[in-house]
């Protein structure tokens, strides 16, 4: 919770395909990802482009409009890198995309079975490049007579939105656009389940405004939109029926009853324990799915109850007249069953007027259910977790002995517990507006108790004594955001994270931007940086401003975004930074460039370029060359390198920038922060290749070089108030990984790797093997083994270390999640200082174990 890497999800449905926008806090580059098509579960290899170093695991609230996936988790380990899991509740089709913007990554979901889905649509489709792909139709999934002619176009009319399901449209309104494909859309943002009505298509935004205002009386909430070519398909394929085109869900022919077959029995019991399942987990698209198969068999003991839940599900997804056909033919096939009586009631129940949350009855001019007489939804939703580790480890000392009697021949023994505490972590969100104004609140943060001893801490001037206990409190997000459609606002303040237009992190303060045409946005944005979030409070030590300018459609192919930022203290210009952001998203093509100039120390602080290309053979390479000052050039590196120091006439170590006044002219400082900031060069080439339908090969290249600085010596000769930093010289990086699936149990994930570094200070060589199993819908079981050697060339000693873990999750209820994890750690140091020869031996244990709730 102190550094998250994960931001949040949303997603959008159309027919059979939803769509999960995965956000993070910083830039990522979409490495590879293995299934290919289908499974229980998704490994994507990732690259973080604003990684801080933050390692180790972390999680996302499931969405609700994707009831399929169980659990969305980000493990940044640092020996296989950032990898992106998604745990399903069933085997799903699924395709990964790169968002058009960098911090963006697109997941498209499908039934097993169902037609594929390639793309986004609605309000998401700014993220995702759009290119040449079509979503190819399945005949199977449309519910309307394919010779009724389809209108061209992609521009469509939003006849109205709400926060639960659409309803029947009356008669009367469905005249009145029988003409056009009307299909409904549903939408999740920030917690909140949205469902539209939508009428197409039109070739122009003109012919759709002319449309418009002719059915503002039945629909005074209409709105004009353009889809992509994905949700257009989509839409075709499962429009709704108009009064003419209604027909009953099952045929109306006899049939005698017969007994199956064994095996045709027990694929049919399956089939009926999957969709009672899914009815239990409030998933009615796939019980509603599993039942419409299930009455293509022919007719059989079980087709009477398969026909009504299917009426049932059709009414809880308000399809009223879907339902009422349903029930009509169970009555005309069973007028005399068990369920009649059941079935009666429900079918009167039908047009039975739907009460608000006062009770009142709430009708609108559209003539839809709707919950509230103003259109409206609150929503709450978080995620509270405890976790409790422990690591506790015994090494042992030993050097060569001096003489026969050297008493250093007994080893130095040392038991240590290293961690022993329990983190609570919560993450609160409320949401409240309608389809086109959303207001929101976001509180999240973490409390580690620490159980070790306290710290002793004297005090260097005065000798005071204190203690510190280890407990540690952060915030990351609290801030309120509003957004509004009309008047193309939006805005959010407080503790918030950001990572465009020069704002590289957490910060507090406000962004505000407004959409000024259909390819210009202006923003300002204005606070103070955070640069840890267990710092509580607003600094008052510094401020900055900034202004930007995003210029390119949702779906054009090239957009870009020109900024100026400015950060200042009291008394110090601490960074001001002209620059400039491109992203270009053309069929295979993915591709992000960054540049910023600080114009006040006249340097490049950052230069990247993010280069992603799909082959036709399903084959992907990355590429990643980065340039920037490390740290970013800021003034306040100069209180980092003097940090603890007691400078002449001064009482108090150095611990603000403020302190440096009267000390140094001003000169002198941007001197000092300049001279100690290091440059560092990275190149990075990836290239991931399927090898058969279970097998991924992933190859990664690395080269590093990072610079040194002269410390103080350039403005005080002699001088060491901050000493030279020594240049790493170049670094080699090599690494492979083999992904197989379904290689010994079904929908298993294995992966093997290997990484070796070749430094100028060593050597080092790592083995690793992790497997994912999911045992069942509710277990998953995750065993690894790591072995890494290190060859250190500057004391001729080497390193060995042996590191197996188990981990074990448990899903024992919807939006829940309990973890176990044991691991052991082997390690053996030789070392040679001074001539003297000495082994380090160390093993420990440690264990996770907590448990997190979603609501």
């Amino acid at each position: 919770m102190s550094d998250r890497v994960l931001s949040d999800v949303t997603t959008q449905t159309v027919g059979d395909c939803s769509t999960l926008a995965i956000r993070f806090q910083g830039r990522i580059q979409l490495l590879s990802s293995f299934p290919e098509t289908h499974g229980r579960q998704l490994s994507i290899r990732l690259r973080l482009l604003d990684d801080g170093g933050v390692t180790g695991r972390e999680s996302l609230r499931a969405p609700t409009g994707a009831s399929a996936v169980r659990s969305i988790e980000f493990d940044n380990d640092p020996a296989s890198g950032p990898t992106l899991s998604l745990l399903f509740r069933r085997d799903m089709q699924f395709r990964v995309a790169a968002g058009l913007d960098p911090d963006v990554l697109l997941v498209t979901l499908s039934e097993l079975g169902a037609s594929a889905c390639t793309g986004l649509s609605g309000d998401l489709a700014a993220a995702v490049p759009q290119g040449n792909q079509e979503l190819p139709l399945d005949p199977g999934a449309a519910s309307v007579e394919t010779a009724k002619a389809v209108p061209a176009g992609l521009y469509v009319i939003n006849l109205a939105s709400q926060p639960t399901s659409i309803g029947d449209v009356p008669t009367d309104k469905l005249t009145k656009i029988s003409d056009r494909i009307l299909y409904t859309t549903e939408y999740e943002r920030d917690g909140q389940k949205w469902f539209r009505l939508r009428a197409g298509f039109f070739e122009s935004k003109a012919k759709a405004e002319e449309a418009r205002k002719a059915l503002l009386a039945d629909f005074p909430d209409a709105w004009i939109v353009k889809v992509s070519a994905t949700e257009r398909e989509q839409g075709v394929a499962t429009r709704l029926a108009s009064s003419a085109e209604q027909q009953p869900a099952v045929s109306t022919t006899p049939a005698t009853a017969r007994e199956l077959a064994e095996d045709e029995k027990a694929k049919l019991d399956t089939l009926v324990a999957d969709s009672e399942a899914a009815i239990k987990l409030d998933d009615y698209d796939r019980a509603i799915q599993l039942l419409t198969k299930g009455m293509t068999y022919p007719e059989n003991a079980q087709t009477p109850r398969l026909l009504e839940l299917l009426g049932l599900m059709r009414e809880r997804k308000a399809q009223k007249a879907q339902a009422r056909a349903e029930y009509e033919e169970y009555l005309r096939r069973y007028p005399d069953g068990e369920g009649a009586d059941r079935v009666k009631q429900r079918l009167a129940g039908l047009d039975t007027p739907v009460e608000g949350a006062s009770g009142q009855t709430l009708r609108d001019p559209t003539g839809l259910r709707q919950a509230s007489s103003a259109g409206w939804k609150w929503d709450a939703r978080g995620s509270f977790s405890q976790f409790y580790f422990r690591d506790q480890s015994q090494t042992k000392f030993v050097t060569a002995p001096l003489t026969p009697n050297d008493p250093n021949r007994d080893p130095v023994i040392d038991d240590a517990v290293n961690v022993n505490q329990l983190l609570t972590t919560a993450d609160m969100t409320l949401t409240g507006g309608n389809d086109r104004t959303t207001y929101l609140i976001r509180a999240a943060g973490s409390y580690t108790k620490s159980f070790r001893a306290k710290t002793k801490l004297v005090d260097p001037v005065t000798g005071a004594i204190s203690f510190r206990s280890g407990d540690v409190k952060t915030l990351s997000a609290l801030y309120f955001d509003a957004s509004d459609k009309d008047t193309k606002l939006s805005a959010r303040i407080g503790r918030q994270t950001r990572n465009s237009a020069g704002v590289l992190g957490r910060f507090d303060g406000g962004l505000i931007g407004v959409q000024a045409s259909k390819k210009v946005r202006f923003n300002l944005v204005g606070g103070t940086p955070v640069l840890r979030a267990r710092d509580i409070f607003v600094r008052s030590d510094r401020y900055f401003y900034g202004a930007s300018v995003d210029i390119g459609g949702k779906r054009d192919t090239i957009q870009s975004t020109i900024y100026w930022y400015d950060e200042r203290s009291p008394d110090y210009i601490n960074r001001q930074a002209l620059g400039t952001e491109l992203r270009v998203a053309k069929d295979a093509l993915n591709m992000y460039l960054m540049v910023d100039y600080d114009i006040h120390y006249n340097r490049v602080n950052l230069g990247l370029l993010s280069l992603n290309y799909s082959l036709k053979d399903q084959s992907n390479i990355s590429i990643t060359a980065d340039y920037r000052q490390s740290p970013l050039l800021n003034t306040w590196n100069v209180v980092n390198g003097l940090y603890g120091q007691t400078l002449p006439g001064q009482l108090s170590p150095v611990d603000e920038l403020s302190d440096l006044r009267g000390v140094f002219t001003d000169g002198q400082v941007y001197q000092l922060a300049a001279d100690n900031t290091i440059v560092a060069k990275s190149l990075t080439v990836s290239y991931s290749r399927p090898i058969t339908s279970k097998l991924q090969a992933n190859l990664d290249f690395t080269m590093n070089h990072t610079g040194g600085a002269p410390g103080s010596t350039r403005v005080f000769p002699g001088s060491t108030l901050i000493a030279p930093t020594i240049s790493t010289g170049t670094e080699y990086y090599y690494g492979f990984q083999l992904v197989g699936s379904g290689m010994i149990f079904s929908n298993d994930i294995y992966i093997i790797g290997g990484r070796y570094a070749d430094t100028p200070r060593s050597r080092s060589y790592t083995a690793d093997v992790n497997a994912r199993i999911p045992v069942t819908s509710k277990f998953k079981l995750n065993p690894r083994a790591r072995y890494g050697f290190r060859d250190d060339r500057l004391t001729n000693g080497s390193y060995r270390q042996i590191q197996p873990s188990v981990r074990i999750n448990y899903y024992p209820f919807k939006n829940s999640e309990v973890e176990f994890e044991f691991g052991a750690n082997f390690n053996k140091q030789k070392s040679n200082m001074g001539g003297i020869p000495s082994t380090t031996t160390e093993q420990g244990i440690l264990v996770n174990l907590g448990y997190r709730l979603d609501f």
